[in-house]
């Protein structure tokens, strides 16, 4: 029986009636691939985890490349894992995301453990420290930003324009995404960020305490000038080429970042913003307002 047929909540044929199964476990009769057994799996966590949960849970099927897909999930090893891993951050994952993604192979095989498919689980149960490369800032130069930029516009212009703003503007990826183009004042020279959008979440209104004023440089009001051209106020501000919202994936898979983005993570865009003020001259206190954080000491 397939894995979106098995009924939930009814027993095996092997199991007592009074003794309903709720999470069916994994067969020996299943073809031997690991996107098989993760059908079966995904079917026994709708309904009994968290919407967001669910959703980082689906997102393996389309970020696990077909190699390890066709694997039998019974010979994956340790250095299976951490290739996996590296392999999401290669593609602009932030590492808050690699552990998401870490805890859902986590359930996953643990599932298979309990199933009988595999003695442990390939996944260590508590997690090490990433290793300093995937956590230490990495800004762009001025340099590398505008040779970065030439490569992603020969992707697709509009979304490098994007990748321009948040190089400049210290933005969040969830700020960036909800970004309207009534909180764009180009003639006055500033943006207003006053709430924030992440994936698979609604939308938050910051407190009054946290609405932030971020400059707009010269680079920053003639990208923001083209992206907002003709648009409402209530429309968003940041957008794909097809009006769409913004979504890390498929942003990142558009702009061939293994290749451009030069071994940065997306959020060192925000970085790169930082970098820039702080080598105009501008204070450690004042970049820390634009930022909307603590973190820049001095």
């Amino acid at each position: 029986m397939s894995a979106t047929t098995w009924p939930l909540g009814q027993p095996h044929e092997t199991e007592p009636s009074t003794a309903p199964s709720l999470h069916p476990l994994p067969t020996a009769q299943m073809i031997p691939r690991l996107d098989t057994y993760l059908h079966a799996w995904l079917a026994t966590r709708a309904g009994t985890v968290a919407d967001k949960t669910l959703r980082t849970d689906q997102d393996l099927l389309r970020l696990i490349p077909q190699p390890w897909m066709r694997q039998d999930p019974c010979t994956f090893t340790q250095s299976d894992v951490r290739q996996l891993l590296a392999h999401f951050r290669s593609r602009g994952l932030g590492e808050l995301s690699v552990r998401r993604y870490r805890a859902s192979l986590s359930s996953f095989f643990t599932w298979l453990r309990e199933g009988g498919l595999i003695d442990r689980s390939p996944v260590p149960r508590s997690a090490r420290r990433p290793a300093e490369p995937t956590t230490s800032a990495m800004p762009f130069t001025a340099d590398e930003l505008h040779e970065a930029f030439r490569q992603w516009q020969a992707q697709d212009r509009r979304l490098a324009l994007v990748m321009l703003v948040l190089s400049h503007t210290g933005l969040r990826w969830a700020e960036a995404r909800s970004l309207l183009v009534g909180d764009v004042h180009l003639r006055e020279g500033f943006l207003v960020v006053h709430r924030s959008t992440p994936e698979g979440v609604s939308t938050r209104e910051f407190g009054p305490e946290l609405v932030r004023r971020v400059p707009l440089s010269k680079c920053a009001t003639r990208a923001l000038a083209e992206l907002t051209a003709g648009a409402r106020p209530d429309q968003l501000a940041m957008t794909t080429d097809r009006g769409c919202q913004l979504h890390r994936t498929s942003v990142l898979r558009t702009l061939d970042w293994p290749r451009t983005g030069r071994g940065r993570r997306l959020v060192d865009l925000r970085h790169t913003a930082a970098q820039l003020w702080l080598d105009c001259g501008r204070s450690p206190a004042q970049v820390r307002s634009w930022m909307g954080h603590s973190l820049i000491t001095g």
